[in-house]
């Protein structure tokens, strides 16, 4: 396996175990016993435990940040866009190989070696909450808490994660638009357009997601 093939397994068995045991309850020997390596091999590729997260934590946001840019950048309403923002993160979250709740908490990004982390999720968070009041401003949205709406689709885009792990027949391709289409609902000041929202974001995806 190539140096690259082995960081990127890292990374994947750090994740699932991560996502089963919590950041705390899992061991660099634990990571590398599932990679198939030692640990003086692991720590070749990753200095220590919490640069692995980081890794993983920068990825997820570089990824989500892009996804809110694409729809940012799309020649449409706000609230298409951000119909589609919601729908194309949510799937991201639904589609990973792991269960990403094991790493984010708000207690381990407290510690000084996830400052940098922190400091990206917060600049995230702050953009998707402009993303609201810009749909509030143009007046498409509701005059909401735009912090809550980012806490909700969070939230939301959580519990799929959860659903998927405990029960082999959730729906989890359904998930995606369910999450988009429930944030839209409850924002939208004529709800009567979810329907078209659902159908443009349908029809903008890569591959279409089940209805």
């Amino acid at each position: 396996m190539t140096d690259g093939g082995t960081r990127q397994l890292i990374l994947l068995q750090a994740a699932r175990l991560f996502g089963k045991h919590g950041y705390y309850g899992t061991t660099t020997r634990e990571i590398a016993d599932a990679v198939g390596i030692r640990q003086p091999s692991l720590f070749y590729h990753f200095p220590a435990k919490h640069s692995i997260l980081a890794e993983l934590v920068d990825a997820d946001l570089a990824q989500t940040m892009s996804r809110l840019e694409e729809a940012v950048a799309l020649d449409a309403s706000w609230a298409e866009r951000f119909h589609f923002f919601v729908t194309l993160s949510s799937r991201d979250y639904l589609t990973l190989p792991y269960d990403a709740r094991g790493y984010y908490s708000d207690a381990l990004f407290a510690e000084e070696e996830f400052a940098p982390q922190r400091e990206g999720i917060e600049r995230f968070h702050d953009a998707v909450r402009r993303f609201v009041e810009a749909g509030i401003e143009a007046g498409e949205f509701l005059a909401v808490d735009p912090e809550f709406v980012q806490r909700a689709i969070t939230g939301l885009q959580f519990e799929g994660m959860r659903e998927r792990e405990t029960s082999a027949s959730a729906p989890v391709s359904e998930r995606p638009l369910q999450v988009s289409d429930f944030i839209l609902r409850a924002v939208l000041v004529q709800p009567s357009r979810l329907e078209d929202l659902r159908t443009r974001t349908q029809e903008r995806l890569p591959r279409p997601v089940a209805s």
